[in-house]
């Protein structure tokens, strides 16, 4: 028997606190069609200021971070979340300083303070535009490179390493994270080539530093394996940041309006589809949801909880393998966090 466990988020909203409805057996509901109220997001009033790691500084290492939070009805964030991060240990704790100094203006819901998600990116670099290789750098990189073509597995993963580290800078970084990517789509899973390109694209939404044509590359490559994966949520978004590149001619603009079209479709689609998972070392795993409903089947290993960030709201649940879960449809659009022990896999099912 599966159990639906619907997560009335509106309800904290309301300040009415958490409301959860467990439903046994069969269950009919009636729906009415009702017009949701724009939600207005968290705003930054003033941002901490940021210092660069002095051990990084003297090392002459750059890196990034990406940050989710909470933001409370106070303007005060809480729940700081690591999305992803390159370098030094020192830029996370750094971000994370700057970001819980921050002051806020709350989000606002039908005349109302709420909580709500804020998003934040911060790149720590010494060098604008896409300075030249330090040292050997480049040497290393096209040996790599060469050992992947080949299909030295061994080779190819010991030029990697030392690739790694020799890299300081955001462009070393981004010429490594690629060629561990150009590994992975040798000899690893979608799962890792997709993690990898994330770590290569990173923060951005430009090419900034990076090679105009490479980004470019990556990021189609990042949407062929998106679609592959399931992870159509986050497809949308890698189809907004290739809409504003002025390199994508009409037919491939065309691409990417038939993508968006069946993506669209798919979401108000009766078809139940699954998506691969498997936490990282971290034990942990993002999915941005596409439908409001879901469950989780096929656990190898160890799941202990689901945080879900929401536009309007954070909630937090222990992972029930008899339940599917199922959004109240109010709290907007969702990233979903899988929390459990490192290379846990399994399915989560969009319903």
């Amino acid at each position: 028997m599966k159990h639906i466990l619907i997560l009335k988020l509106s309800l904290l909203l309301l300040g009415l606190g958490i409301g959860i409805l467990v439903l046994t057996g069969e269950a009919t509901a009636e729906t009415d069609t009702i017009e949701i109220p724009t939600l207005k997001p968290p705003k930054v009033i003033k941002r901490a200021r940021i210092v660069y790691p002095p051990v990084a500084l003297k090392r002459n290492e750059e890196g990034w971070v990406e940050l989710e939070t909470m933001v409370d009805r106070n303007g005060r964030p809480y729940e700081i979340v690591v999305v992803d991060s390159v370098g030094h240990p020192e830029f996370r704790r750094a971000a994370i300083r700057s970001l819980k100094r921050s002051k806020f203006e709350p989000g606002e819901y039908l005349g109302e303070k709420v909580d709500g998600v804020h998003r934040f990116k911060v790149a720590f670099q010494m060098y604008k535009g896409a300075p030249p290789y330090f040292g050997s750098f480049k040497a290393s990189f096209m040996e790599t490179v060469r050992e992947i073509e080949y299909g030295d597995q061994a080779e190819a993963l010991k030029r990697l390493e030392k690739l790694r580290e020799k890299t300081k800078t955001l462009h070393e970084d981004v010429m490594y994270r690629t060629a561990n990517f150009y590994y992975e789509k040798k000899w690893g899973t979608p799962i890792k080539q997709l993690a990898a390109l994330n770590k290569a694209i990173g923060y951005r939404v430009s090419p900034g530093n990076m090679d105009a044509r490479l980004f470019e590359q990556l990021l189609w490559s990042k949407l062929d394996l998106e679609i592959e994966l399931g992870h159509y949520g986050e497809s949308l978004r890698t189809i907004l940041v290739l809409e504003k590149l002025e390199e994508i001619d009409d037919s491939r603009q065309s691409n990417l309006e038939k993508y968006k079209n069946s993506i669209k479709d798919l979401r108000s689609a009766d078809s139940t589809f699954g998506v691969p998972g498997v936490l990282d070392k971290d034990g942990r795993w993002k999915y941005v949801l596409l439908r409001n409903q879901f469950g989780v089947t096929d656990v190898e290993g160890v799941l202990y909880e689901f945080q879900l960030y929401c536009q309007r709201d954070l909630v937090r649940f222990k992972y029930e393998p008899e339940f599917e879960y199922r959004l109240d449809g109010t709290n907007g659009t969702c990233s979903l966090w899988a929390i459990g022990k490192p290379n846990t896999e399994f399915t989560l099912l969009q319903l």
